[in-house]
């Protein structure tokens, strides 16, 4: 049945806050998990208002002069997923720095602190949080919002809300998404490297001194020492790590724009 101009309106709205809602409760920037799922949403529905003028353009808005229910759910879901991979490509950096950080935990032996508190809502990792925060304040520093906030606003521009989505589009999409994953898995790796390689090295001197000294209780004089040395790493690589995380998040934004692309063929 026909739509007044306030529904098309409305309708426009939520379909472009279908596709940052994704974005806002991925990107810890956007206030990620942190905020609570009204106030996510609510956020994108508010950047949703902003980019107004891109959603009700006049072939956006002649759209939806006429849609059913049916077709408007398989409009949401498209735009559930375009903003989906855009999240999960945009959110790539910090997700490898969570995964350094865990990584280091687990080799130091913080990661022990979760089996004494077994009932906590969620595992801690401090350096897991330190590294999130350190790639928060570089994607603050280098504009990471802006050139966010523009390619999403491209995407809009290159995918008008209410499009269709192809198989050949959804194929392209899928295996740029596949590559940043493997990226993601790489990276973290990358970044925490120094802590492997300093508890690595740090476990061969244990080991030739519990073989030269058997009576040296070597399991509980490493424990301190290992944790000492990994954060100490950590506190004197943050120049280097940073640099690295700010090459990672330009890497993160090139490949938001590289599913954009690959969605629109």
């Amino acid at each position: 049945m026909p739509l007044d101009r306030l529904t098309v309106l409305i309708v426009t709205a939520a379909l472009g806050a279908a596709r940052l809602v994704p974005v806002v409760w991925l990107m810890p920037p956007l206030g990620g998990g942190r905020l609570p799922a009204p106030a996510r949403v609510g956020f994108a529905l508010l950047l949703a208002l902003v980019a107004s003028p891109l959603l009700a353009s006049g072939d956006a808005a002649a759209r939806f002069a006429s849609v059913s229910a049916p077709l408007l759910a398989l409009m949401l879901g498209r735009e559930v997923i375009i903003g989906l991979c855009l999240g999960l490509m945009g959110a790539a950096v910090f997700r490898a720095a969570e995964i350094a950080g865990r990584l280091a935990d687990t080799l130091r032996g913080a990661n022990i602190g979760e089996v004494f508190v077994p009932t906590a809502e969620e595992r801690s990792s401090p350096l897991g949080a330190l590294y999130v925060l350190v790639a928060t304040l570089v994607f603050l520093h280098i504009g990471g919002v802006e050139r966010l906030t523009e390619a999403l606003l491209s995407s809009y521009r290159v995918l008008p809300v209410g499009g269709s989505l192809g198989a050949g589009a959804a194929r392209r999409a899928a295996m740029v998404v596949g590559e940043g994953s493997a990226r993601l898995i790489a990276a973290g790796v990358a970044l925490a490297a120094p802590v492997v390689v300093a508890i690595w090295l740090t476990d061969v001197a244990l080991g030739l001194i519990a073989r030269a000294a058997p009576q040296v209780p070597v399991y509980f004089v490493g424990l301190p020492l290992k944790g000492l040395l990994a954060i100490g790493v950590v506190l004197l690589g943050l120049g280097g790590l940073a640099g690295a995380i700010s090459g990672e998040t330009g890497l993160g934004l090139q490949f938001v724009r590289r599913t954009i692309a690959a969605f629109a063929g």
